[in-house]
């Protein structure tokens, strides 16, 4: 599991300009996004173990706004936004 992760972190690199998470999640260029996506999915499944296996899901905007204006965040088991808690 360790080189697992360690080969993702290579392939998946954090974006290189930092990006902060609010209500619309992430938002960047989608080359920004690629390590984003693949941490928000760790972070997912860490968050459906914590809460007894209930579903917990990335969701994928797209935007007809400006490429900038793409993102993902993470959908908590109630259907809402992650719990403040988890946002740290």
């Amino acid at each position: 599991t360790t080189m697992l992760t360690a080969a993702a972190t290579i392939r998946y690199p954090s974006p290189s300009t930092p990006l902060a998470y609010g209500t619309a999640g992430f938002r960047a260029r989608a080359e920004l996004l690629e390590g984003v996506f693949y941490r928000m999915g760790m972070l997912a499944a860490l968050r459906s173990r914590a809460r007894g296996g209930l579903a917990v899901g990335l969701m994928v905007t797209a935007s007809h706004n400006a490429e900038c204006d793409n993102g993902v965040k993470i959908v908590d088991i109630d259907g809402g936004m992650l719990a403040v808690t988890w946002e740290k």
